[in-house]
């Protein structure tokens, strides 16, 4: 009876104590189909991505995807061939992916893998993501570091212990993605039974080294292993993200290929020599370019329990030929007597059948209940929770998300009295937890709940018989340090909002309103007597306590200043009016902008053609001719208005801008539904695109402290981010850039040259939230003397609009009423 191989497998990653994101990615494949699994093996690979968030994390989830799919669909029944081809499929569409989106632009990752198929271990690695194997107390790495100490080692410049605090440690010479084509090192070894192999990204191998993780390894089961290796890590720094896959060879199988070296004894050095390994199946390609390792947000640990090992419970008796020893259940005395020849096979199989009911049934009768390991998952999540709960809210956030997940699943189960006291301990340690957790959560993500203190919600009352179905609103500085406030209908019509909210039709002429916009010092509206007709621009001043148009009826806007397009967005700033129109139908991709001035209203404007990719829901001005768009997919970018065609480019965000989790910190139970949070705003600034239920987010802008901000409503996240802006260099200008290696807190690596300048840098002031108040926002405004942002939302049920109004005018004037 040939052996066959049986394994117990555990895998973990966690974000460690440095990166507010994981990038990494990990995964393994043990088929149940026992021919596959003779024929290709059990597949473990863990990727370790760069190029910062929604760029390595893509990276490596590419990679662990496209190597298990491809592998497995590849006949062939090459191993080493299989797996490196994999490995190459997976460079291709990375390095596809970074072509066909700027912002991936140099992204990458590492790469090892490992096959264990019969009674050998394929091993392939791109990268310094390493395997090791643990081996009668000794450790061995297996894989070979494509990294420029590494190299350095190798070429006999450098020692191990330099090697490990050198300045450049972390700059990688081969990834994935980063070039068309890569070189894949593929290395076997012979299993023996009790071997275990450990894939890891640089997070552990850098802060832990071999002997403590031969010493763990060696101590505790795959379970226990990943746990307390990630662990170590941490308390080693945890400088970047941690994962590891722990594979135990409970039995190894006796199917080697003949072509194969026999095993060589594991030294206690990590040194790989020609005579223990082999490195197979190479690919020529050129050394890896520059690219850099940025950070994710996503904090917390992913993990998966061991896989139940093929076959039974227990490790086979074997001889050392390989078959199973026969074993004596009972001596039966030898009757003579024919009738009673069968008796002996009869008590022995009566004696098989009642051991085997009794093991079954002790089986079920001892084995935990899925209600009880729900309830010790729950446990220990929340344990680790409370570690977390001050440093890293976060990481407590995820971790009690899927702690009341486990509490959720049970339910509807039959508890004991003891598993009911546990319960309700641990639903009232969760919601404790959960508080402090989200409190500091907001807090360092400098989010403030809605309503402010002294500034309440106020619905807008339509004159009588007259229901007014509101679209946007504007703010006017008036008479007396007075603002006036002012709604456009849909019905085409300007109301003005009195100090007692009524909405009070004001006369701007005959013609129907599209567009309504604002600065300091006037009320702008575009007209249009009828649908395909010249529209007007107007512009009005309070004089008197009454508006006052600037040029009697306004300038006319000719249908061929915009080229067939309709006039979608209108904005201002400071007397620069800019008029922005668009093509449902041709020319999709282009956008025409007009700009005129307040004071020579009646003269031809300045005119300019961009090149929009997605379309434009929402615009503002600022000083100096610079405009904030936002397009339909969400992403926000700025260009600065010229006559000749300028380009937009994207809005630099200085720092991570976490999503708040707007659930009540007092009110929550552990019965609380929890929406988890989007993913942070990270490099450039956007937001979520709408959906059907979610209303169109929105921008606005103002002064405040001689500053200019913009306001950016989120509707999907129900928040109002305020951005502190400056101006960068000017649009167009030369980039410039370094490929110095860098092994610092980027994550080391390689750092690129950026992809585009950017005219734009923001810095989050604050962010105001409500799931009440910000939702189905439809307008925003910035009340220039009073510096406030007043938001125009529906009500539900009714035609009727709410205004509620946010103190900006520092990041502690609103302070929530609870």
């Amino acid at each position: 009876m040939s052996k066959q191989l049986r394994l117990d497998v555990a895998q973990l990653t966690d974000v460690g104590r440095k990166r507010p994101h994981n990038e990494d990615n990990m995964a393994y494949v043990i088929p149940r189909d026992s021919q596959v699994m003779a024929k290709k093996g059990a597949l473990f690979i863990v990727a370790d991505g760069m190029g910062g968030h929604a760029a390595g994390e893509v990276a490596s989830e590419i990679a662990v995807d496209t190597v298990s799919n491809v592998y497995y669909q590849d006949e062939t029944d090459d191993i080493p061939l299989s797996l490196m081809n994999a490995i190459k499929r997976a460079n291709a569409l990375i390095h596809q992916r970074a072509a066909e989106n700027m912002m991936r632009s140099g992204m990458g990752t590492t790469c090892v893998a490992a096959v264990l198929r019969g009674g050998v271990a394929y091993v392939a690695n791109v990268g310094d993501s390493r395997a090791y194997m643990v081996r009668q107390g000794r450790v061995k790495q297996v894989s070979q570091d494509h990294s420029w100490v590494e190299e350095q080692v190798r070429a006999g410049l450098l020692t191990k212990e330099q090697a490990r605090s050198h300045a450049q440690r972390n700059v990688i010479t081969r990834a994935l993605g980063t070039q068309a084509e890569v070189e894949v090192d593929v290395f076997t070894e012979i299993l023996e039974d009790g071997d275990t192999f450990v894939l890891c990204s640089d997070g552990l191998s850098g802060p832990v080294g071999e002997e403590d993780l031969r010493a763990i390894v060696n101590q505790y089961l795959p379970q226990e292993s990943v746990y307390h290796l990630v662990e170590r890590a941490n308390e080693n720094g945890g400088p970047d993200n941690i994962t590891a896959i722990v594979v135990l060879v409970q039995e190894a199988g006796d199917d080697i290929p003949d072509s194969l070296q026999h095993p060589v004894s594991v030294g206690g050095g990590s040194h790989v020599s020609e005579e223990n390994t082999s490195v197979l199946g190479r690919v020529p390609t050129s050394s890896l370019g520059a690219t850099s390792a940025a950070t994710r947000v996503e904090g917390g640990r992913t993990n998966s329990r061991p896989l139940a090992p093929a076959g039974s419970d227990q490790a086979a008796f074997t001889t050392a030929s390989g078959f199973t020893a026969p074993q004596a259940a009972v001596t039966v005395p030898k009757r003579r007597h024919k009738r009673n020849r069968l008796l002996l096979p009869s008590i022995v199989i009566c004696i098989l059948l009642l051991v085997a009911i009794a093991t079954i049934g002790s089986y079920y009768y001892l084995r935990p209940s899925s209600a009880q390991t729900a309830l010790n998952q729950a446990s220990t999540l929340i344990s680790q929770a409370k570690s977390n709960v001050s440093n890293k809210p976060d990481q407590a956030l995820a971790n009690l998300t899927k702690a009341q997940a486990q509490l959720n699943s049970i339910k509807n189960s039959t508890l004991d009295p003891q598993q009911n006291s546990q319960l309700t301990t641990l639903q009232n340690d969760l919601a404790a937890q959960f508080k402090v957790a989200l409190t500091n959560f907001n807090q360092q993500s400098s989010a403030i709940a809605l309503p402010c203190v002294n500034l309440t919600p106020a619905t807008l009352q339509s004159p009588a018989g007259n229901e007014v179905n509101t679209s946007s609103m504007a703010m006017l500085a008036g008479d007396k340090n007075h603002t006036n406030n002012y709604i456009l209908g849909l019905d085409g019509k300007v109301y003005q909002v009195d100090d007692q909210h009524n909405l009070k039709k004001i006369d701007t002429g005959n013609d129907k309103v599209a567009l309504l916009a604002s600065d300091a010092q006037y009320l702008y509206t575009l007209t249009s007597a009828k649908a395909g007709a010249n529209y007007r621009l107007h512009a009005y001043k309070i004089q008197d306590g009454k508006l006052a148009e600037k040029v009697n009826n306004g300038t006319e806007v000719k249908q061929d200043q915009i080229t067939g397009q309709t006039p979608l967005l209108l904005t201002a700033w400071s007397g620069d009016i800019y008029v922005i129109s668009a093509s449902n139908q041709a020319n999709q991709n282009q956008a025409t902008l007009l700009n005129y001035q307040v004071d020579k209203l009646g003269t031809e404007p300045d005119k300019s053609e961009i090149s929009i990719s997605t379309g434009l829901v929402s615009a503002v001005a600022l000083p100096d001719k610079q405009l904030v768009l936002l397009h339909s997919d969400g992403q926000i970018k700025s260009l600065r208005f010229t006559p000749s065609k300028p380009s937009e480019s994207g809005v630099l965000v200085q720092q991570t801008v976490n999503t708040p989790w707007f659930q009540n910190p007092q009110t929550f139970t552990a019965a609380t539904p929890v929406a988890t949070p989007t993913a942070p705003i990270i490099k450039f600034l956007t937001i979520p695109p709408p959906t059907a239920q979610t209303p169109q987010s929105l921008l606005s802008a103002g002064l405040v402290n001689k500053v200019p901000h913009v306001y950016v409503v989120d509707n999907t996240n129900h928040r109002v981010l305020d951005f502190e802006v400056t101006a960068n260099a000017p649009s167009g200008a030369a980039p410039t850039a370094s490929a110095t290696p860098n092994g610092g807190d980027l994550g080391g690596k390689v750092i690129p040259a950026p992809p585009a300048p950017v005219a734009l840098s923001a810095r989050l002031a604050q962010q105001y939230v409500s799931a009440d108040v910000v939702s189905g926002v439809k307008s925003s405004a910035f009340d220039p003397r009073q510096n406030h942002i007043s938001l125009l939302a529906g009500t539900k049920n009714s035609a009727a609009s709410n205004q509620v109004d946010i103190d900006v005018s520092s990041p502690k004037a609103c302070r929530p009423t609870s």
